[in-house]
């Protein structure tokens, strides 16, 4: 609990203290020092964990050691206002703690040590804000940097809103100097925006805040969708304005189209030529239309045919059925924007087009192609529109073998239908839901890498390939995979997912071996373009080819990993298999066996059925209609850190030759992560790898979920709940009896208060272990949280 100490005091020159060999001053002694320092000298002082902890243990500073304890008690557990915090009484020279507490990964000691800081004012908080952004922090959060003194410190219920000003001035920002150097200064210290940690700098948050996201560099905005007439639109209008224009004329006027970017050539088509009333064309549209649909390169070719078919233009109906009863692929430019993840203005008017060409050839192989596909699938293939509901009781009839022959025939048919992407996606679907789960990923495979259709469901491809890569195949199924010529072009992604696989069964070895021969980045980017350019409009830069490059990053970084946990395998002593474990179960113990393709949210995207069975029925992963449920189970244990490190920990246990000392921190480590399971993790994850190693559970118990069901979502809670509680009992009885002077187990006291919401812990905890440093925080729970005392 460091307050205010120098260098000078403690006999060091560096601004850093020398931790572990400093002499420790008394606390009169370093006031008088710090009177000496200035501002600027006093916020260069740093304290680390170290000096920290050697000054909470020190007989001399137990009085401001408590003082500061009982601050984060009051303030963690009570709406109590502090009525007498560290800079009340020693003012800036409890600036060194303050920080110390500010970059803290704990909020409430983020909180405290802002709020001090904020407190201080300037030129604290502009020395403060320097400090932190020159060296790159990624503390405190950002919304504890803007929040008011009064709500950080529980002192008022009004939080400061998100585009408010206020706490700009009180870091000295509200002075234009001031500002632009901070801002100067912010913007050098910015990682490049292809650093795997890019998004959670402080330096980057500290930029959109002040500045707003559309001024930070690389940052895109939505897209303005609205057509706007453009710079040079009068020119385009004297080319409209011609009666009878010529071929040089007509050529000028596709030149200057040409010549124009997207909106333009977007506004023209829709809110000049589009706005002309069926059978109403002029000669110069008529013209320019016509030479556009004599170009078979044209990138607006099927748009002009359309437009010509709509105004029964001869040139234009001859061209269009040929069309829609020949080479549909032709129809590809013209059906694209009309896409599941398309909203542009010219989408919606493709969309209008299309409806035509079906209501005018409602005989031609397009239209027929569309009227059967709505008719598999229940639905219009525009609009959907629900079918009779004669097709709907045949389809609900219809078994999975019959459903994806009757797709497979449809392909047959139409293999160049605009929507033969589409219906590829569904017959891989009913192929999973037949248990062809080889079959369905090829067919998603072959999305991605051979796309057919007019593309606008191939992004539809990549969730469900990289969800069977990381928990649904087997590591025979991806090797015999990665033997087929048509996985080739995707093959390092099967690759990256077979060493992962490798790594997570401990076989680091293997992983190794199969990582050097891994190349993600000459892979074709088109690969991924398949899913990622369905999203360009939200980042600006090439996504695909960012992500290939965050993949490799994190790639190398794991080969370390696993270097490093092949050592501790190899060592094979008890000592060296609790830290292998426990490096499982660390903060970065999630890379050891993360496969890297849920652009950093898998919690998000990979489905577990945690909030409803429902959820599984579409993802063949975790339906355990389809699959074991004890094979989902080992999967998704796989997959996960804590699930992986209980298993190891309990080998550890299960040893008889243990040592007592390291049985004694493996119990503690298992409570611990359970405890980190239930309060950190997302619940759909705890869900699916329970029970993890060491738990007995009657899973038969577990009822069925469905989505929004809260009372069956709180009965599968509360059982997870109780058996977490059970296991760790265990553990603190365990302790009491075999390790009696164990300093852990009062922390497992404390904790098992929260999880299982019961005083009687608190209680014993006071009882056994009145000295323990939790003893206080205990007590005050007990006297001021008369809510938590039902048993």
């Amino acid at each position: 609990m460091a307050l205010f100490v120098s260098g000078a005091v403690w006999g060091v020159t560096s601004k850093r203290f020398e931790s572990q060999s400093v002499t420790i001053p008394s606390p009169i002694e370093a006031l008088r020092q710090a009177d000496l320092l200035s501002p600027a000298e006093l916020t260069e002082l740093e304290i680390d964990e170290v000096i920290r902890d050697r000054l909470r243990f020190d007989p001399q500073w137990q009085e401001i050691a408590q003082a500061v304890r009982q601050d984060l008690i009051v303030l963690k557990w009570s709406k109590q206002p502090l009525t007498n915090p560290i800079w009340k009484r020693y003012g800036a020279k409890a600036y060194p703690l303050l920080a110390y507490y500010a970059r803290s990964r704990d909020r409430l000691r983020q909180r405290y040590g802002m709020a001090g800081i904020r407190s201080l004012g300037k030129p604290y908080t502009t020395l403060w804000l320097t400090q932190r952004i020159k060296q790159r922090l990624p503390r405190p959060d950002m919304d504890v940097l803007t929040e008011n003194v009064e709500y950080l410190l529980n002192q008022s219920g009004t939080t400061t809103p998100y585009d408010s000003k206020d706490w700009e001035k009180d870091f000295g920002l509200d002075e234009p100097e001031t500002r632009d150097r901070l801002v100067r200064l912010a913007r050098i210290g910015l990682e490049p925006e292809s650093s795997p940690t890019y998004y959670d700098q402080f330096n980057l948050a500290f930029l959109q805040r002040l500045l707003g996201y559309e001024a930070v560099a690389n940052h895109r905005v939505y897209p303005d969708r609205q057509l706007k007439p453009f710079a040079r639109l009068s020119e385009w209008l004297q080319f409209e304005s011609l009666e009878r224009p010529n071929n040089l004329q007509i050529e000028q006027a596709i030149h200057f189209y040409n010549s124009l970017p997207e909106q333009a050539q977007d506004y023209i088509l829709i809110e000049r030529l589009g706005k002309l009333k069926a059978g109403e064309i002029t000669n110069f549209a008529r013209a320019f239309f016509r030479q556009i649909a004599a170009n078979l390169d044209a990138p607006d070719r099927a748009w002009a045919i359309a437009e010509l078919d709509r105004h029964s233009d001869p040139v234009g109906e001859e061209l269009l059925q040929k069309i829609v009863n020949g080479d549909l692929s032709q129809l590809y430019p013209l059906s694209r924007p009309v896409g599941y993840e398309s909203y542009s203005e010219r989408g919606f008017y493709a969309y209008y087009l299309l409806l035509g060409i079906v209501d005018k050839y409602p005989q031609s192989k397009y239209t027929q192609g569309c009227r059967e596909y709505g008719n598999l699938t229940g639905k219009s293939y525009f609009d959907s529109e629900p079918r009779s509901q004669e097709i709907l009781v045949r389809n609900a009839r219809m078994t999975p073998k019959e459903r994806s022959q009757n797709w497979q025939q449809w392909l047959s048919r139409y293999p160049d239908h605009p929507g033969a992407d589409d219906a590829t996606y569904l017959f891989a679907r009913s192929l999973q839901a037949q248990n062809e789960v080889m079959p369905a990923l090829r067919l998603w495979v072959k999305m991605m890498v051979q796309p057919m259709g007019d593309k606008d469901a191939a992004y539809l491809a990549w969730p469900h390939v990289r969800a069977l890569l990381d928990v649904g195949l087997t590591t025979e199924q991806i090797e015999i995979l990665l033997t087929e010529p048509e996985i080739q072009p995707i093959a390092p992604l099967f690759q990256y997912a077979l060493a992962v696989r490798y790594a997570r069964s401990q076989n680091y070895a293997k992983a190794l071996q199969i990582a050097q021969t891994i190349h993600l980045t000459d892979m074709p980017k088109r690969v991924l373009d398949t899913y990622y350019q369905n999203f360009q409009w939200w980042e600006a830069g090439d996504r695909s080819a960012k992500v290939i490059q965050e993949m490799q990053t994190m790639l190398t970084e794991q080969r370390q990993r696993w270097q490093k946990l092949l050592a501790l395998q190899q060592e094979n002593t008890p000592e060296a298999r609790y830290r292998l474990a426990s490096d499982w179960a660390g903060k970065d113990g999630w890379k050891n066996g993360y496969l890297p393709f849920w652009d950093g949210f898998r919690l998000y995207h990979l489905p577990t059925g945690g909030w409803g069975d429902d959820e599984c029925l579409g993802w063949w992963i975790c339906n355990t209609k389809l699959r074991s449920a004890d094979i989902v189970r080992s999967t998704y244990q796989a997959s996960s850190q804590n699930a992986v490190a209980l298993s190891l920990y309990q080998s550890i246990l299960d040893d008889a030759n243990t040592p007592p000392s390291l049985r004694e921190k493996t119990l503690y480590m298992v409570a611990m992560t359970l405890l980190e399971q239930w309060e950190e993790h997302d619940f759909g994850e705890t869900v699916a790898i329970h029970p993890p190693a060491g738990i007995t559970s009657d899973r038969s118990t577990i009822a069925s979920l469905k989505f929004g069901a809260y009372q069956d979502y709180q009965n599968r809670e509360k059982q997870i709940q109780n058996d977490y509680q059970r296991r760790i009992d265990s553990i603190i009885s365990e302790l009491q009896l075999k390790f009696p002077q164990s300093t852990y187990t009062d922390d497992l006291l404390f904790s098992s208060f929260f999880l299982s919401d019961r005083p009687r812990y608190l209680s014993r905890l006071i009882e056994r272990y009145p000295q323990s440093d939790r003893a206080a925080e205990a007590r005050f729970l007990l006297e001021h949280l008369p809510s938590k005392l039902g048993e």
